[in-house]
């Protein structure tokens, strides 16, 4: 039987990081920059923003949440450089 959801994601890629060095494997790396976008109607219907932002370090493959306030500075057009401080392992918080 299957088990419909209501949650309706869409991934988009958000190009590259500058250079910096990965937690977990310590390597100096370019991270992809996605986000996941909830776009279903009630989702739209609550006026909650679901999206959240996320990098993948192509070394290790590990999955780092991205610090809100990076992604709002990136959205905006400002010119802003990621850290470390900036990453935090990926949980599931389901």
């Amino acid at each position: 039987m299957a088990i419909r959801t209501q949650e309706k994601l869409i991934t988009k890629k958000h190009g590259n990081s500058n250079l910096v060095v990965c937690p977990e494997c310590k390597k100096e790396v370019s991270f992809a920059l996605f986000e996941n976008v909830d776009v279903s109607p009630v989702a739209a219907l609550l006026k909650k923003s679901k999206g959240s932002c996320f990098a993948v370090c192509p070394n290790c493959a590990k999955v780092f949440s991205v610090n809100e306030n990076y992604v709002r500075e990136k959205e905006r057009g400002t010119t802003c450089a990621m850290t470390q401080s900036d990453l935090s392992l990926w949980t599931n918080k389901r």
